[in-house]
C-alpha cells in the first residue's frame, strides 16, 4: 500500500532546490561537504538532510523502496513497543497501521515527500529504534555479554538518534531516562545491580547527538531568520506555547480523547490507582514523552505542523497500549475494542481508494508540466518561457504536498525558480488549469 503512493509522489518543493546541489557532486564526499556546508548555514539535522543527498542521488525508485521499507519498521517498532499484547497480535498491528494512516501528521510531507520523509519519518525509525533497543537491553540486562562493547555500540546509535530532530531526539531522550529511572528503582528495591554501562553511554550518546544538532551555527541564523517579526521573552514564549496547545487540539483530539476514555477505565480496573502503577505505566510515560516533544516546541520559533510528527508517534503508542492494557473480560469491552479497529479499517480502504486516484492524478499532470517544460527547451525556436497548467484544486488529498508548493502565474516565486534552475529553462510560469486549456491546450 505505501510503495503504491510513494510510486505516484514525484519530486517536489525543497526536493527541487537539493537536487539542484546533488547533481553538481561527483562523488559521496563532495555530499558529504555539500552537508558540511548546510550544517554552517541552515541547519543541525545533519541525519536526516544527508539522507535526503543520497535520497536525491539515485534513482527516485529506489527512493520509493527505502522509503517504504522505513514505513513497515515505523510500523513495527511500535509494534514492539506495546507490552503485554498477545504473540502475533493482528489486534494491535492493525491499529497501528490505521493510526497511522488516519492521524499521522502531514502524511504527504512526512511519509512521502523526500525531503519530509527522511527528517521525519526515517529520523522517528532511528529514535525509536534506540528506545526500543533501549528497553531491550534493560529487559535482558543480567544475560548482557560484552558489556563494553554493548555500551560502545549503544553510544553510537545514541548520537545517531539524538542528530535526527531537535523535538523527536528530545522526547526519545526523555523516555529512554524515565525507563532507566524505573529500571534503577525497581533493582534498588531488589537489592540487585542497579546501573550498567549501556545505561549510561546510551543517554550520553543521544545528548551528544542532541548538543550537536543544536549548536549547529546554522541553526542560529536560522532561527534568528525565523523569529523576525514575532514576540520576545515571556510574552513570546506564551503566546508559542498557546498555539502549540491549540496545534495538539487541532491534530490530535481523536487520539487524545480515546487516550483519555481508555485511561478512565485502567481507573476503575484498578491498573491506574496507586503511584507504583503510574510511574510504571506505559501508556502515562508515552503520553509525558508526546506532551514534552510538543511543547518543546514552545522554545523555537513557530514551527510548521510536521513539527508534531513525532510527538503523534509516542502519542499513537501510549494510546494502543492503553487499548491493549484494559481488561476485556465484559462483552461490552471486547465489543468496544473490535469495534474501533474495524471501523478504522473500513475508513481506510474507503480513503486509500479515493486518495490513490487522486495521487495518481496528480501525479499525470506533474508528468505532463514535465513533457512540456522538457518539449520547450529541446525546440530549437523556443524561446525559454514556459506557462504550464497549474495541478487542479479538486485533487488537493492529506497525502501529497504537491498543492501546497505549486507553480504559480509569478516567474520569480521560488518554487518556480526551483524549476527554472533545475531544467535550465528561462522562465515558467503556471495558471489555472481551465485558462491554460482556453489559450494553449
Amino acid at each position: 500500500m505505501i510503495f503504491i503512493y510513494n510510486l505516484l509522489t514525484p519530486y517536489m518543493s525543497d526536493d527541487y532546490a537539493y537536487a539542484i546541489e546533488v547533481r553538481q557532486a561527483s562523488s559521496l564526499w563532495d555530499l558529504v561537504k555539500q552537508q558540511y556546508g548546510e550544517y554552517l548555514s541552515n541547519s543541525g539535522r545533519i541525519i536526516g538532510q544527508f539522507n535526503v543527498r543520497l535520497s536525491l542521488a539515485v534513482s527516485k525508485q529506489v527512493f520509493n523502496v527505502v522509503n517504504s521499507i522505513m514505513f513497515i519498521g515505523l510500523a513495527l517498532l511500535m509494534y514492539m513497543n506495546i507490552h503485554r499484547r498477545k504473540k502475533n497480535d493482528i489486534f494491535v498491528l492493525l491499529l497501528i497501521i490505521t493510526f497511522l494512516w488516519r492521524f499521522t501528521v502531514s502524511f504527504g510531507q512526512t511519509m512521502l515527500w523526500i525531503c519530509g520523509a527522511c527528517n521525519y519519518l526515517w529520523g522517528s525509525v532511528f529514535i525509536l529504534g534506540f528506545v526500543t533497543l533501549y528497553r531491550r537491553l534493560l529487559d535482558f540486562s543480567e544475560k548482557i555479554k560484552y558489556g563494553r562493547l554493548a555500551a560502545a555500540g549503544v553510544f553510537f546509535f545514541g548520537v545517531l538518534a539524538g542528530w535526527c530532530n531537535e523535538n523527536t531526539s528530545g522526547g526519545g531522550l526523555l523516555l529512554v531516562l524515565m525507563f532507566a529511572l524505573n529500571f534503577w528503582h525497581n533493582r534498588r528495591k531488589e537489592g540487585a545491580k542497579s546501573i550498567y554501562p549501556f545505561m549510561v553511554s546510551g543517554v550520553l550518546g543521544m545528548c551528544c547527538g542532541i548538543l550537536g544538532m543544536i549548536t549547529a551555527p546554522g541553526v542560529r541564523s536560522r532561527s534568528a531568520a525565523m523569529s523576525e517579526g514575532e514576540y520576545t521573552g515571556i510574552v513570546g514564549l506564551l503566546s508559542r506555547t498557546y498555539k502549540v496547545t491549540l496545534n495538539i487540539r487541532e491534530l490530535f483530539f481523536p487520539v487524545i480523547a480515546i487516550t483519555a476514555i481508555v485511561i478512565v477505565f485502567l481507573v476503575v480496573q484498578k491498573k491506574l490507582r496507586e503511584w507504583k502503577q503510574i510511574h510504571r505505566n506505559e501508556t502515562v510515560l508515552f503520553s509525558i514523552a508526546a506532551l514534552a516533544t510538543c511543547y518543546a516546541l514552545a522554545i523555537a520559533p513557530t514551527p510548521a505542523n510536521r513539527a508534531f510528527f513525532g510527538a503523534g508517534i509516542f502519542l499513537f503508542i501510549a494510546c494502543i497500549q492503553g487499548i491493549v492494557d484494559v481488561a476485556d473480560h465484559e462483552h461490552a469491552v471486547k465489543a468496544a475494542k473490535y469495534s474501533l479497529v474495524s471501523i478504522l479499517c473500513v475508513w481506510l480502504f474507503f480513503t486509500y481508494l479515493d486518495n490513490l486516484v487522486n495521487l495518481a492524478r496528480i501525479y499525470r499532470e506533474e508528468a505532463e508540466r514535465v513533457a512540456l517544460i522538457k518539449a520547450d527547451k529541446a525546440d530549437p525556436h523556443g524561446d525559454g518561457i514556459v506557462v504550464v497548467p497549474k495541478l487542479r484544486e479538486a485533487f488537493e488529498n492529506p497525502y501529497s504536498n504537491a498543492h501546497e508548493s505549486d507553480l504559480e502565474d509569478d516567474k520569480d516565486y521560488w518554487i518556480n525558480r526551483f524549476y527554472e534552475v533545475y531544467y535550465d529553462v528561462g522562465n515558467i510560469t503556471a495558471i489555472p488549469r481551465d485558462e491554460w486549456n482556453e489559450k494553449y491546450g
